[in-house]
């Protein structure tokens, strides 16, 4: 092979790598799941959202959310990819949506739907374990 084809494909590799770099899926994500009560009474519908806690380190610009099932159990998505990056979070969890047809029997503090308020936080580690929430 002569030095001018060697050079393309070392140009075409390294491009490729490039592109493969370029296009990373973001933060590394771990399995979150675990389930959602108030006074220890599974919630049966809602959604949970993790909101990066900037106060202690998290700069991640994405709010893992999960859809709350009728158990009360819950996995969180990112950016439509399951789980969620390691970080610390204030969490939040909503019952209620505006339009809802099917209102919560469950009505919750209003500071548990705002992360600047919300008492509710959370660690996300890299070894899997249930992260379960309750609102009191």
């Amino acid at each position: 092979m002569n030095s001018s084809c060697r050079f393309g494909v070392a140009a075409v590799l390294l491009g490729c790598l490039t592109l493969a770099v370029g296009c990373s899926s973001g933060p590394k994500l771990v399995t979150v799941s675990g389930k959602v009560t108030a006074g220890k009474v599974p919630l049966t519908s809602g959604a949970i959202t993790f909101v990066p806690d900037e106060s202690k380190g998290n700069k991640a610009k994405v709010s893992p959310t999960g859809q709350i099932n009728s158990d009360g159990t819950y996995s969180l998505m990112t950016n439509g990819k399951p789980g969620a990056p390691v970080g610390h979070y204030k969490v939040t969890v909503f019952t209620d949506f505006p339009g809802s047809t099917a209102p919560s029997k469950v009505k919750l503090d209003p500071i548990y739907s705002d992360p600047t308020k919300t008492l509710l936080n959370v660690e996300i580690v890299e070894s899997p374990k249930s992260y379960d929430v309750n609102v009191p």
